[in-house]
């Protein structure tokens, strides 16, 4: 049953706009598009389908194999022959404001300039979708129109 004060046709405007422009490297050599986010968003949308996430807490670990799963559908559809390491999207997405780093400790850096597995693992405790984005997953029709959106975007 849909929430009294969640417009959800007003929050899924707002959610495909951040989708839309959420910024993506360039191969250098190449210039093509990295897919490295977008398969991020891919994931977590299988997690959710697959019911590995119940809860809108996404541990590295778990996301990074559905990750490489999901890079591998997409790579060759996307000309992309280098593979990027799931820490790096993981952590850079949080230029976008709908995904967001839960820190591990007070004293846990909270910047870094290159993401590795261990940085990750000694500073972030997860990650975690703004509610509203979220809240719109739980549903199958919206999962498979952001999954449309994503790959009709970006693969």
């Amino acid at each position: 049953m849909n929430e009294p004060y969640f417009n959800y046709d007003i929050a899924y405007d707002v959610y495909t706009k951040q989708i839309k422009k959420m910024a993506v490297g360039s191969i250098k050599r190449t210039g093509i598009k990295k897919i490295a986010k977008p398969v991020l968003l891919l994931a977590v949308i299988k997690g959710i389908e697959d019911g590995v996430f119940k809860q809108n807490r996404f541990e590295y670990e778990q996301l990074a194999e559905i990750y490489e799963t999901v890079f591998k559908k997409y790579a060759e559809i996307a000309k992309q022959s280098e593979y990027t390491l799931p820490c790096y999207p993981f952590y850079h997405m949080q230029t976008s404001d709908f995904w967001n780093l839960s820190i591990l400790t007070p004293h846990s850096e909270t910047k870094t300039v290159s993401p590795s597995i261990a940085w990750l693992k000694n500073n972030i405790e997860y990650a975690y979708l703004e509610d509203g984005f979220w809240k719109l997953l739980q549903t199958k029709e919206n999962r498979d129109k952001y999954k449309e959106i994503i790959i009709s975007n970006y693969l």
